[in-house]
């Protein structure tokens, strides 16, 4: 099915919700009917001001009613409040993209047969520059978010979670450049300058990500040089004890969610 083609219903407009949205508004050709829950009125609003193929419902139930394929982006503590009683058909398709809530959860919430797909959009989707894991595959899903940034299948539960564990991390890595920023501003720089500098440099280190050809491990090496100052910075703070302390943060979460 063609993604232009699909009534698409967003119940929780958050911050997922959002990109999601805005990501197959604004793509190429034309945009799918999309339903929004009123939950996240605001953002609603905004968003069915904005695209005219957009519109708010009165309720849950309407969005299901009106969807083909409906999404379920509430915050995961949220779901019972806004999953209980929804009657789903089965001849709908459920993308469940709430963190950490497996599939059999959201299935015995709804009671529902219908087919029912994990995801895991990340916000740079609105910029169709995102890969989005799915689990199981599917192909009204796998072509819905394909034009997003492309898309990710994997087998069963136990590979998402892993997955899912790493896109944890994403936080912490806005915390590194935040500490960056505020070292430099210690030591006399502007705030203003400092923050110009490093997100222009990370910019530059995530555009080279998109060379496939190498691997990352080949990316790093081609950014230090032997005794030099890149390589004196990673063995000296993320050394083995820093790498290890990773892998048991990531090794405990993903005991969580399995």
């Amino acid at each position: 099915m063609e993604v232009a083609r699909m009534r698409i219903g967003v119940v929780g407009v958050g911050e997922i919700g959002r990109a999601i949205v805005t990501g197959l508004c604004e793509g190429d050709g034309k945009a799918p009917e999309v339903f929004l829950s009123p939950r996240g009125a605001r953002t609603a609003a905004e968003l069915s001001e904005r695209y005219g193929s957009v519109q708010v419902c009165a309720g849950n139930q309407d969005v299901v009613d009106r969807s083909e394929v409906v999404i379920i982006a509430v915050r995961p503590q949220d779901r019972h409040e806004a999953l209980t009683g929804l009657r789903v058909g089965d001849d709908k398709i459920v993308i469940n993209v709430m963190g950490g809530v497996a599939n059999d959860d959201v299935r015995r919430a709804l009671a529902t047969g219908a087919p029912l797909v994990r995801a895991i959009p990340l916000p740079a989707v609105r910029e169709r520059r995102s890969v989005t894991v799915t689990c199981p595959s599917h192909p009204v899903v796998d072509a819905l978010f394909e034009p997003l940034g492309g898309v990710l299948p994997v087998p069963d539960e136990a590979a998402f979670n892993v997955f899912s564990a790493l896109t944890a991390t994403l936080t912490s890595h806005y915390w590194y450049l935040a500490t960056l920023t505020s070292w430099a501003a210690g030591h006399g720089m502007t705030a203003d300058a400092a923050d110009r500098y490093v997100r222009g440099l990370f910019q530059g280190v995530g555009r080279s990500l998109s060379d496939e050809s190498r691997s990352l491990d080949r990316l790093a090496a081609d950014h230090e040089t032997p005794n030099g100052l890149n390589q004196r910075i990673r063995t000296t703070w993320f050394d083995q004890a820093n790498s290890d302390a990773l892998r048991a943060a990531l090794d405990a979460l993903l005991a969580d969610l399995r």
